[in-house]
């Protein structure tokens, strides 16, 4: 979304419901950018390249969210060591610069500090699963602030720079609304379509026997064309189509006509 900060979040898909998306949509409230896999990554895309390359490597910041279940997580491990390589290729061994770690407990803490020393000397934040508003102001705070200083340049210079992303934030996160309200128009709009035709086809009275016969054909990879009924008016109207000269099968079509038809009138109360 935009030009704002653009923040990876680090976690485990077991913390993601109750723990992580809360939070991370409270981040993308404050004018966040933020990359998670649910939103980023789709069907078809190399997992190791969408995380790798596409998300941390182009992130100006990583967020670790350490859990009980992140800490047993190899994806975690993974996603942590890879950061800390690359910044340490940068000759950011003591200065991690992208890397802001939130933890939701004590417990949880010592583990962190057992297992990553090099984390706890850079930025740590208590999010406990309960957090509030002044756990929630001091991470976004830490987010800001990490990513101004990353962008150099005076007070004043930082202040046109954060007003200017969050412009940006807000704008890009108004055309991705509508474009999804278009989306959800041109579904709607296509559903009703079909509804209007499949109304028609039962209006016509000719695939009474195609209906009584519903439960063999959908039921049935192939069925001979002999004891179908007006097979013609099937295949025109895209309900069948022929596997071979002597075989039909029902079509995506069909089977939503079928569907259209119990819902509508068969299992309706007026017919």
């Amino acid at each position: 979304m935009g030009n704002s900060v653009l923040v990876f979040v680090s976690h485990s898909s077991n913390d993601k419901e109750g723990y992580v998306e809360p939070i991370v949509q409270d981040m993308e409230d404050s004018y966040i950018n933020v990359w998670i896999d649910t939103k980023k990554i789709l069907p078809g895309d190399n997992l190791r390249k969408s995380i790798f390359r596409d998300g941390l490597d182009k992130a100006d910041i990583v967020l670790l969210f350490f859990t009980n279940k992140s800490l047993k997580s190899s994806w975690v491990d993974k996603e942590i060591k890879h950061v800390l390589r690359e910044e340490g290729k940068k000759g950011n061994n003591f200065d991690l610069n992208k890397i802001i770690s939130i933890f939701d407990s004590k417990e949880t803490y010592d583990e962190i500090c057992e297992r990553y020393p090099e984390l706890t000397d850079d930025l740590l934040h208590l999010m406990p699963q309960n957090y509030d508003k002044k756990h929630l102001g001091q991470l976004i705070s830490a987010i800001w602030s990490k990513y101004l200083s990353l962008q150099g340049g005076d007070i004043e210079t930082q202040k046109q720079l954060l007003a200017k992303d969050k412009e940006s934030f807000q704008k890009d996160k108004e055309i991705q609304e509508l474009k999804q309200k278009i989306l959800n128009l041109k579904s709607k709009n296509s559903n009703q379509s079909q509804y209007d035709e499949f109304e028609k086809y039962y209006s016509s009275k000719r695939l009474e026997g195609f209906l009584k016969s519903k439960e063999i054909i959908v039921n049935s990879r192939a069925v001979d064309k002999n004891i179908i009924s007006n097979l013609t008016e099937l295949i025109t109207f895209g309900l069948v189509e022929y596997l071979n000269p002597s075989k039909v099968t029902i079509t995506k079509k069909g089977k939503d006509f079928i569907q259209w038809y119990i819902l509508e009138k068969e299992n309706s109360p007026t017919s």
